[in-house]
């Protein structure tokens, strides 16, 4: 019978020097028989953001947040669940890629529904929508409406309140109020109040003999 290797917890036979065929090896390449694989050895290759880290190290690793150049786990706890057939985009594309300044956009297929493919895609990147359309409608971003909303004290500017306003169950956001002779951004709404400056026809005159008219009623 033969010999089992010396190393501990070890039953596999010994081929040579007291180990077995895994050991020698080890023994022979590290000069050491203990395992010198890191602890996640292989789980990062099999997950699914693994190749799109590997492409950000390869051609943005001087423009990327460090945190990712030192740890692919801390990039998979930053960045949404990856969706089928996606690949990583900045929403900006002249910052560095970071936790706020990424989302996947999946490769559409000619077969597949339109309405369900940006369903899907809304839900992996709640901001990027909004992001997009704020830009496109108003000029600002994102980051101005947050900082208006955290401004206002997350209320309407006219009346102080919150919105109320629910589509499909869902509470929603306060509206971008806009001048509509220059297109620059005023501030944040509630749907009633913004609903009631259009119907004025964003007019002064006829906000203040509405106001007249109240005070002398």
């Amino acid at each position: 019978m033969p010999i089992k290797c010396y190393v501990v917890n070890c039953t596999a036979p010994v081929i040579a020097q007291g180990l077995c065929s895994t050991h020698y090896k080890r023994k022979q390449r590290h000069n050491s028989t203990e395992q010198t694989r890191p602890a996640d050895w292989g789980q990062r290759e099999k997950h699914p953001a693994y190749k799109t880290w590997c492409g950000l190290i390869r051609y943005h690793k001087n423009n990327m947040d460090p945190r990712w150049k030192e740890d692919f786990w801390a990039f998979v706890s930053d960045i949404p669940e990856k969706i089928n057939r996606a690949r990583g985009f900045r929403i900006n594309a002249l910052l560095p890629w970071n936790k706020d300044n990424f989302y996947w956009k999946e490769t559409r297929i000619a077969t597949e529904n339109a309405k369900e493919y940006q369903r899907k895609f809304r839900k992996a990147n709640p901001n990027y929508g909004k992001n997009s359309y704020l830009r496109k409608s108003y000029g600002v971003d994102l980051d101005w409406f947050n900082a208006k909303f955290s401004e206002q004290g997350g209320v309407c500017a006219i009346c102080k309140k919150p919105e109320t306003a629910v589509i499909r169950g869902v509470a929603i956001s306060l509206s971008v109020d806009h001048c509509h002779t220059t297109g620059k951004a005023r501030g944040l709404l509630c749907r009633s109040c913004n609903n009631a400056l259009g119907m004025l026809y964003h007019d002064r005159a006829i906000l203040a003999a509405a106001i007249l008219y109240l005070e002398q009623s």
